[in-house]
């Protein structure tokens, strides 16, 4: 599992029921109005804490709130950043770190089939597919892009599912995720704070700007700012 730092700063209290209900809601907008309240009445929802591990059971969960981050379950390797709509689990997923309080919901798969019908079953195989075209992406980054892009897009993909600026995983941590040596993470980081898109303190990653991140990211986050051709341009050298 996961070792991250250990998150500052008080936690958020829990969404009030009727803030939950509504996270539900979205969450499945998918489904008619029908299956959705056919198939929610099934499930339960379940507040999560930041910094908590998640553990997949082999039912129906889906993020209604928060940002997870998922992992191989073997040596921490970042395979995923969820968030509200994400569909996490069907009899089997990714083990993971919550990076923000949030709320799951989860139900028994046959039951909540049954009730959903056709639809139900559709919303579960675009959800695996949703999985499996992210996890195909992050291998194309990996394989075709520099530490820098890798960093500041593993970056934005969390502050985009929590909204918050401060991230609380050190450079190892991140280093470790995105499979980099430590001077590559080093170099990477550096480069980012001189561009001002970012700083480092201890155990923490705090994002200053989200256009410059976004500009240095991957392809998906053009355009890009002249302002990181240097960069880029010395990480290819």
């Amino acid at each position: 599992m996961l070792d991250p730092a250990t998150p500052s700063g008080e936690t958020s209290p829990c969404l009030e029921p009727r803030e939950e209900i509504l996270s539900l809601w979205r969450a499945f907008d998918p489904l008619s109005f029908e299956s959705r309240s056919r198939a929610l009445r099934l499930g339960e929802i379940i507040p999560v804490v930041s910094g908590g591990p998640y553990r997949p059971d082999g039912e129906i969960a889906v993020v209604l709130d928060g940002c997870l981050l998922l992992d191989d379950g073997k040596r921490g390797t970042h395979c995923g950043v969820a968030a509200a709509g994400d569909l996490i689990d069907i009899a089997g997923g990714s083990p993971g770190l919550w990076l923000s309080n949030g709320l799951v919901y989860r139900a028994p798969v046959a039951a909540f089939c049954r009730e959903a019908g056709e639809e139900g079953v559709q919303f579960l195989l675009s959800g695996g597919v949703k999985r499996l075209k992210a996890m195909e992406t992050r291998l194309r980054c990996a394989m075709s892009h520099g530490s820098i892009s890798r960093v500041a897009s593993f970056l934005l993909d969390i502050h985009r599912a929590t909204g918050g600026f401060e991230i609380a995983l050190s450079q190892s941590n991140i280093g470790a995720l995105l499979s980099l040596r430590r001077s590559s993470i080093n170099q990477a980081c550096q480069s980012l704070r001189a561009a001002g898109a970012l700083r480092t303190v201890r155990g923490r990653i705090l994002l200053k700007d989200e256009a410059v991140l976004a500009s240095l990211a991957c392809c998906h986050y053009r355009p890009r700012s002249p302002a990181f051709a240097e960069a880029i341009a010395a990480e290819a050298a």
